[in-house]
């Protein structure tokens, strides 16, 4: 059941509430991570554990949903902040860790009011939820949402930036983009290619849950464990890619039956996000599957029609190496009850 907390605005527990047909039109042209399906699936199968969703929204004259802030009680560390002891603490932050794009919906130009009232009724939610920190994590630094969580009061700390390519207009060839990097890192992905095709490297870019295995599951699961254990737990993220159905696709590198390496892409409307992976990188091969990878999530994303492709955070200096532009994040996050 909902609750109003008496700034104006609604916290609800459940996106079935909500409904897929009025959450999707307000989500309009949002970001992946805000689809009807996402939010299901990482509401009933957490990729966070434990982890409680809390959306809370407000509504026009005609009760239709007008704007939403999404919201998570975990017991939790956040895996891209810096500092802190690294135990875990009792927060209520958004978007989930795993979203490098946070935003607040709004069926209008976003105003700074509606983000104040936001924060008036996320801290009003985590006092009583018992939580210390709260507020929004992995928001575009200098943007105006992170303007108006500034004016609202919310401490600003920047984090761990995401890398994208932004498509020119008439498109843009893997060639014509590994044109513009340095002739060295264009060679060394050029010869690792060819090698690679020598060899009999198969690669293939399908529909998510029609090419799901445990496989992918367990390469994205160690390749993240290196750096936040448990970060994709097999379970809930097959729940996921099952959940996303044609918005998921798997973009996998094989040789003689052996997975080496897979990028999960998650497509909408304006982007395709190579979200999560993993490599492996047997001793006898003289070619990087890392190198194979991108090259081919490269030609998928720029073969998918959209504006921007986006290759996710981290492996910093190889991203900027191949050309691709970062976007600078930062958590604006309070500390406790006030």
């Amino acid at each position: 059941m909902s609750q109003l907390t008496g700034t104006g605005v609604r916290v609800v527990a459940s996106i079935d509430e909500l409904g897929p047909a009025e959450w999707e039109r307000l989500a309009g042209r949002a970001p992946v991570f805000y689809r009807y399906d996402f939010l299901r699936s990482v509401e009933t199968s957490p990729l966070s554990r434990p982890s409680a969703a809390h959306y809370l929204v407000t509504e026009d004259a005609s009760g239709r949903l007008a704007a939403a802030m999404v919201l998570y009680l975990q017991e939790t560390v956040d895996p891209f902040a810096t500092g802190g002891d690294g135990r875990p603490e009792r927060m209520l932050t958004g978007h989930v860790w795993h979203c490098y794009d946070t935003v607040v919906l709004s069926a209008a130009p976003l105003a700074p009011a509606v983000v104040t009232a936001f924060c008036d009724a996320m801290h009003a939610l985590a006092d009583e939820l018992g939580a210390g920190p709260r507020g929004l994590v992995n928001v575009a630094w200098g943007g105006p949402l992170a303007a108006a969580l500034t004016a609202a009061g919310l401490p600003a700390q920047e984090t761990t930036p995401r890398y994208r390519l932004t498509v020119p207009p008439g498109g843009l060839t893997r060639e014509a983009h590994l044109a513009t990097v340095g002739r060295s890192s264009r060679r060394t992905l050029g010869r690792y290619w060819r090698r690679a095709l020598r060899a009999g490297v198969r690669v293939r870019f399908d529909e998510g849950r029609r090419v799901l295995d445990d496989e992918v599951l367990e390469l994205c699961r160690a390749t993240a464990d290196k750096h936040a254990p448990g970060y994709y737990p097999p379970v809930e993220l097959s729940a996921l890619i099952d959940r996303l159905g044609p918005a998921c696709r798997l973009l996998r590198v094989e040789l003689d039956g052996v997975l080496l390496a897979v990028s999960i892409c998650l497509l909408d409307e304006g982007r395709a996000h190579f979200w999560a992976g993993g490599c492996r990188y047997p001793a006898e091969l003289n070619w990087s599957p890392q190198y194979v990878l991108f090259a081919a999530e490269l030609e998928a994303g720029l073969a998918s029609g959209r504006p921007v492709v986006e290759f996710g955070r981290r492996n910093d200096e190889f991203k900027r190496r191949y050309g691709l532009a970062p976007v600078r994040l930062g958590r604006f996050v309070s500390g406790g009850a006030r």
